[in-house]
């Protein structure tokens, strides 16, 4: 069931950056299509039923939750340096990246043992 919580939400926030770069499709824009794309990516490798990738599971679920934290840091970032907030879309995104987060972390936690 977290399983389908985390890709759900992975999408959730791939969508919305997919979104913005819609709405905005410049050179800057395209950081957030870069980011959808890094989104879709990561939660693929994740869950790809490909044994070969067994043995990166866990790397790939940190380096889902690293890419997330990134992304929430950059958005607190560049909204204190440029003074723009994307309310009320980018603050319930970043909601949805710290659930993912925490989903991540809880199966990380559950597949160690």
């Amino acid at each position: 069931m977290s399983k389908l919580v985390i890709i759900l939400l992975t999408l959730a926030t791939a969508i919305v950056h997919v979104s913005f770069f819609v709405s905005e499709p410049t050179l800057r824009g395209l950081i957030y299509a870069t980011n959808a794309v890094g989104y879709v990516t990561l939660v693929a490798l994740l869950y790809l039923p490909w044994p070969a990738l067994d043995p990166l599971r866990r790397p790939l679920r940190w380096g889902l939750m690293a890419f997330a934290a990134l992304t929430i840091l950059a958005y607190v970032a560049f909204g204190l340096v440029r003074r723009e907030w994307t309310v009320p879309l980018g603050p319930a995104d970043k909601l949805i990246e710290v659930a993912l987060i925490a989903l991540l972390w809880r199966e990380d936690q559950a597949s160690a043992q």
